[in-house]
């Protein structure tokens, strides 16, 4: 199966899980049009702007990696620890467990996120 960059759907969410400011997504299918069958809830490029978040979050049902490619971010695990994370670096989120993303950087903050479940 091939998405199409030129058909991807663009999404921006304000205050995100309770964080600050926006973050936007390009995803090649919508949470409502996942293909049929298939695991992946979701899967997009994500872009969180200087000083915004994606407020810490449960994923009681699901799971989700984000993989950094531009930026700097404070990332929070579910036992509170914090860790800068940038170019290069994943985090996993399992069930049951929350995490949280701020930009911390002076430039976009730019990740692959995942949702599997």
């Amino acid at each position: 199966m091939i998405f199409f960059a030129k058909d991807n759907v663009e999404i921006v969410r304000q205050k995100a899980q309770g964080g600050e400011g926006e973050v936007r997504g390009r995803h090649p299918f919508s949470a409502d049009k996942r293909p049929e069958g298939t695991a992946f809830k979701m899967i997009g490029e994500m872009t969180l702007p200087v000083g915004a978040s994606i407020g810490f979050h449960v994923h009681q049902e699901d799971e989700e990696i984000y993989i950094i490619s531009q930026g700097r971010g404070r990332y929070t695990q579910s036992d509170g620890q914090t860790a800068e994370v940038g170019p290069g670096d994943a985090t996993m989120t399992r069930k049951g467990q929350g995490h949280g993303l701020a930009n911390i950087g002076q430039e976009l903050l730019v990740f692959t996120a995942v949702i599997v479940g």
